[in-house]
């Protein structure tokens, strides 16, 4: 007969166990906690999740031109799960090579190909929609289907004075064949850029005009030019301190910095048009965040960051209607039709997407699909007449 003071825990021997056991459990889960064994070889990867003790990995941008703004980098990276930008500058390697460890390219639409060699580009068939994008940087001959790339921001490219106070925007200047003798004239060392120039003062066509008409004229841009070529950032340098008196640059850096030189540099459009380089957005397809990639760009061309863009980076928006390309702009563009007349600067010079130009309307600004499923800029019906009696 059991004593009634006979201690609790002796009625519960199986409550102490049942605790020893607990205590052992919990023992062993944090030992394996602190020190995990080696992964098992059948086991599957762990997903990278973000969680409050991690954070996502960082996602690698390299970028030329003027930078995206920090606020919106951090306004994409604010969002639950997305990652930090790495903002890098794109520029060659010391051995002359791209670098390939990016996730998304963020380059110039002539450098789109080359660069492209060494960084194979990941398909964006519908992960990126294009929707409200003006079509005439769609398709271009770079990626005439619009496959791997998508246009961003644009820039157009002016000859700029340093002139006395109340001159006009509409600076005048002498004719291509006198620039060398004008005095304190530098130009962007780029000798494909001023043979593109030489032949657009000519009124002519200048990707269709054939590589021996084109090398030509990097010849003869040369010989003018001889003594005349340095870094393009070093005319705008010596524009702003009177070193420079004419050069020729995009429109980026004097919206940027409108004051320049004390606000006496003024631009002006060739009458046959000006030339319009654009950026492109890209995404490495060995990225292992093309899903965050693809987000990134969409950020880029979504409306609030195109209606900021020319204000932010001096670029003009590709979201945008033809002929409205700067509308809201505080600065002052030359007015009259050039941009109308404006053409694409891609060098190396690509291959023309069509061999034989479809008919159009005399528009020059006009939108014409190509054979090959992608969209070209339209010509004057002069100029395709010239260009198919070139060929």
């Amino acid at each position: 007969m059991e004593s009634p003071h006979q201690p609790p825990e002796s009625k519960n021997p199986g409550l102490i166990g049942l605790g020893l056991l607990l205590v052992l459990g919990l023992g062993l889960g944090l030992a394996h906690w602190f020190h995990p064994s080696a992964p098992e070889a059948d086991r599957l990867p762990t997903p990278s999740v973000s969680s409050v003790f991690s954070t996502p990995a960082k996602l690698v941008v390299y970028q030329e031109g003027p930078a995206i703004p920090q606020l919106w980098l951090d306004t994409f990276s604010s969002g639950p799960g997305f990652p930090k930008i790495d903002l890098r500058i794109l520029s060659r390697n010391s051995d002359g090579t791209w670098p390939t460890d990016g996730d998304v390219y963020l380059l110039k639409a002539r450098f789109f190909p080359e660069v492209g060699k060494s960084v194979p580009w990941a398909d964006l068939t519908g992960q990126v929609p294009i929707a409200g994008i003006n079509p005439v940087y769609q398709g271009q001959s770079f990626d005439p289907l619009g496959t791997h790339s998508r246009p961003w921001r644009i820039s157009p490219w002016f000859f700029m004075k340093k002139v006395a106070p109340g001159t006009s925007h509409k600076v005048a200047f002498a004719a291509p064949v006198r620039w060398a003798s004008e005095p304190q004239s530098f130009f962007p060392n780029e000798p494909d850029l001023m043979a593109a120039l030489w032949i657009k003062s000519q009124g002519k066509s200048i990707n269709l005009g054939g590589e021996p008409n084109q090398q030509q004229a990097r010849q003869q841009a040369e010989s003018a030019l001889a003594g005349k070529l340095i870094p393009e950032e070093e005319c705008w340098e010596g524009l702003k301190d009177g070193r420079v008196q004419l050069t020729y640059l995009p429109a980026w850096r004097l919206v940027l910095e409108p004051q320049a030189g004390n606000g006496l540099i003024r631009w002006s459009a060739l009458q046959a048009g000006t030339i319009v380089d654009f950026e492109v957005m890209a995404i490495a397809e060995a990225s292992p965040k093309k899903e965050m990639a693809i987000k990134f760009l969409e950020f880029l061309i979504a409306p609030p960051q195109q209606a900021a863009l020319l204000g932010a980076t001096g670029y003009f928006p590709v979201r945008s209607k033809p002929g409205k390309e700067w509308e809201g702009s505080s600065m002052a563009m030359p007015a009259g039709p050039w941009f109308d007349r404006s053409e694409f600067i891609l060098w190396p010079y690509p291959k023309p997407v069509v061999s034989t130009p479809p008919p159009t309307s005399t528009g020059t600004n006009e939108i014409t699909p190509s054979a090959e499923g992608g969209m070209e800029k339209a010509e004057s019906e002069t100029r395709k007449a010239e260009n198919s009696s070139s060929r």
